[in-house]
């Protein structure tokens, strides 16, 4: 039989995405200790990249990171819509701090490295959580891993994405498919994609939505959305 590893954590967060590290570098700048736990055996790209608006951005002065993107994507100030049933064309503006798209794996990464080097445990997968009674009515949670080992925590955040173990494990109700399916990706041109600065959103009266928006000079960002599923 397998024996169980025993360890005790003060803050223990599942999920290693953007919210869970940006939980834990919040915990560490007012002093607490916090374990992510992350399944995959490293930073997920998964997602391309993100477009940020301003408040996501003081959120990003908060935790101490913004500066690390500020230098490698410029804000973009305007855009366009254009309605491709009627060939409509739509200019809009956005604030004087404008938005930015980043690659999703460098905001992981700009929040990853305020973290101490032994706060994210890889390959780590859930086989299940229990809670466990102390003396004077108090509890803690137990997490229990694929590998045989046993976190005790007094705090436990779900931050496990659409699926989460922790949601289940809490009995809240299963996730509700929006109605819409999407394709996002990067494209790469070395010699410089030529496409201006802004934003390019296009429409139809279908519902259908998509868009390229620049990174940088040589990449750009697009995505395209529609009800129902893509076949």
């Amino acid at each position: 039989m397998k024996r169980e590893m025993e360890m005790m954590e003060d803050v223990v967060i599942v999920g290693a995405g953007i919210a869970g590290l940006a939980t834990a570098v919040a915990l560490k700048r007012v002093g607490v200790r916090a374990l992510v736990l992350e399944r995959s055996q490293g930073i997920r790209a998964t997602g391309a990249a993100l477009t940020l608006f301003p408040n996501a951005w003081l959120a990003l002065d908060a935790l101490g990171v913004s500066h690390k993107l500020t230098r490698s994507y410029d804000p973009l100030f305007k855009g366009s819509v254009t309605n491709i049933n009627t060939g409509d064309v739509q200019q809009v503006l956005f604030s004087e701090k404008g938005i930015r798209t980043v690659h999703r794996k460098a905001l992981l990464e700009a929040l990853a490295e305020e973290l101490p080097t032994d706060t994210i445990r890889f390959s780590s997968k859930l086989a299940a959580i229990e809670i466990q009674e102390q003396g004077g009515g108090a509890s803690i949670a137990v997490v229990h891993l694929e590998d045989g080992t046993a976190i005790k925590s007094k705090v436990l955040i779900g931050c496990d994405g659409v699926h989460s173990v922790v949601a289940r494990w809490l009995g809240l109700a299963e996730p509700v498919h929006s109605g819409r399916s999407a394709v996002r990706s990067l494209a790469v041109f070395p010699q410089g994609h030529r496409f201006n600065h802004e934003v390019q959103l296009f429409v139809d009266q279908q519902g259908k939505r998509a868009a390229f928006i620049p990174l940088n000079d040589s990449e750009f960002y697009w995505f395209f959305t529609c009800k129902g599923q893509l076949s």
